[in-house]
């Protein structure tokens, strides 16, 4: 169960090129996580991915941090059955925000261009009618 939820976004889009251990390009093996080298070409691709998707470079390096967190989680030995469960939905609350961060800012951007700096009009209340 444990090599299934870290398949990540490559088992939906159909990418399997990682091996079992891995998190974008992270191996979760009892070694030091954090010492892995950071310039490996399948770390390369994952944040030519992203950046392509529209990061930041600061939300590429989140991402990239975010991916270092869960191997090194992963990396750990296991003392709860849930763990891995819990953990893989938490990255993935983190990974969501992250992935709708370009889509925001390109909402915001078009929401100013229309808007100006007013608020947009806000929807008609529903309800009861006032009408006497």
């Amino acid at each position: 169960m444990r090599n299934s939820l870290m398949m990540g976004a490559g088992a939906v889009i159909g990418v399997n090129a990682l091996p079992q251990n891995m998190v974008c390009g992270y191996e979760f093996v009892a070694e030091n996580v954090q010492e892995q080298d950071d310039t490996s070409p399948e770390k390369d691709k994952d944040r030519m991915a992203v950046m392509s998707a529209g990061f930041t470079e600061a939300e590429a390096d989140c991402w990239k941090q975010t991916a270092k967190a869960a191997a090194a989680f992963f990396a750990l030995p296991e003392l709860h059955p849930m763990d891995d469960h819990e953990v893989a939905s938490a990255i993935h609350v983190i990974q969501n925000k992250l992935l709708g961060r370009p889509t925001y800012r390109k909402y915001l951007k078009e929401a100013k261009r229309l808007y100006g700096d007013k608020l947009p009009p806000k929807p008609a209340e529903k309800g009861p009618s006032k009408k006497a």
